[in-house]
């Protein structure tokens, strides 16, 4: 089986649109979708109604969990927030209605999918030490495939990272779990804008990793029409911005300790 797959969507139709066309020169059988279809991007409905309207499997992000007041978002940057906030009001009753219906989780064969983590959507899931300490929770050589960090990833449990940069096409040891994140499609976190997106193939054995170029200023300016931050869909690597989502992991895993301790 050939699954096309992309996370963190962010309502950027643009790159999303792209990324789809891509993965159909691709000749995909399924698409999965590892949720946050919402944030950040300028056309939340757009977005959600293509994603869904796929033949494949979705599952819901963080984002989409606090659009619909199910999350809270005190985990979330200020630009998060405000987009969120905005995001709730402009939400189609027939988009809230489908992605309250979203599960957590989903499997499809060996393949398991999910946000942050199995038990936790607003889990980030950082390097390859972290990503092999959730993997020895996991039985057999099931793939695990999450979204939310932005960052493309392919973790082995024993054999370790797979992936080296960001593109590329690596094989997957068969007799152990792997944990594979495609990136981001609605906004890189990377010095490029490209929207990235993975074709896992399970017979082969492979995933492929790659960035797609789409209109960026297309997006940036529907982003303007809507009165919100055109850099939106972009956010270029950053000391600061690392250092302050390190802390924000810390804080988080601080509180999920003391919620189990009480």
């Amino acid at each position: 089986m050939r699954y096309g797959v992309i996370a963190d969507v962010h309502a950027n139709l643009h790159a999303l649109d792209a990324s789809l066309a891509f993965l159909a020169t691709r000749h995909v059988d399924v698409h999965l979708c590892a949720g946050d279809l919402v944030g950040y991007g300028p056309l939340p409905n757009e977005s959600v109604r293509r994603v869904l309207g796929l033949d494949g499997v979705c599952v819901a992000g963080n984002h989409d969990l606090i659009a619909l007041g199910r999350l809270s978002d005190e985990r979330c940057i200020p630009l998060a927030q405000a987009s969120l906030r905005w995001t709730a009001r402009v939400l189609a009753g027939d988009v809230r209605t489908a992605l309250a219906a979203l599960p957590a989780t989903a499997g499809i064969d060996d393949v398991v999918l999910c946000h942050g983590w199995l038990d936790d959507p607003q889990r980030y899931v950082v390097g390859e030490q972290e990503a092999i300490e959730r993997l020895r929770g996991i039985d057999g050589a099931t793939l695990v495939i999450t979204g939310h960090t932005h960052r493309p990833t392919a973790v082995g449990g024993r054999a370790g990272s797979l992936l080296r940069g960001q593109d590329g096409t690596v094989r997957l040891p068969p007799d152990e779990p792997v944990l594979l994140n495609p990136g981001a499609v609605g906004q890189s976190r990377s010095a490029d804008p490209s929207a990235r997106v993975m074709v896992l193939d399970t017979a082969a054995r492979t995933a492929a990793f790659h960035a797609v170029p789409y209109d960026v200023e297309a997006c940036r300016g529907a982003l303007r029409e809507r009165g919100l931050p055109p850099g939106a869909c972009h956010l270029p690597p950053s000391r600061w911005r690392d250092a302050a989502s390190a802390v924000r992991r810390r804080v988080g895993r601080l509180r999920v300790v003391a919620g189990d301790r009480g």
